[in-house]
């Protein structure tokens, strides 16, 4: 749903995206302190899918 919403604005939800993951990131660090996952986990999960595209004539 994300993708779709924001077809036309990719950096927007880039932007929303990093928002997610500092709120995640907090959550988890305030949750279990000793099982963060390692910030390249994090990127992956959080933002690096927003870059790809996801179907002609996207992105």
């Amino acid at each position: 749903m994300l993708t779709r919403d924001y077809r036309r604005d990719r950096v927007g939800l880039s932007v929303y995206m990093a928002g997610r993951l500092f709120d995640a990131t907090g959550d988890l660090v305030t949750l279990n302190p000793n099982a963060v996952p390692a910030p390249a986990e994090l990127f992956d999960r959080f933002l690096a899918w927003t870059r790809r595209r996801t179907g002609p004539g996207e992105g």
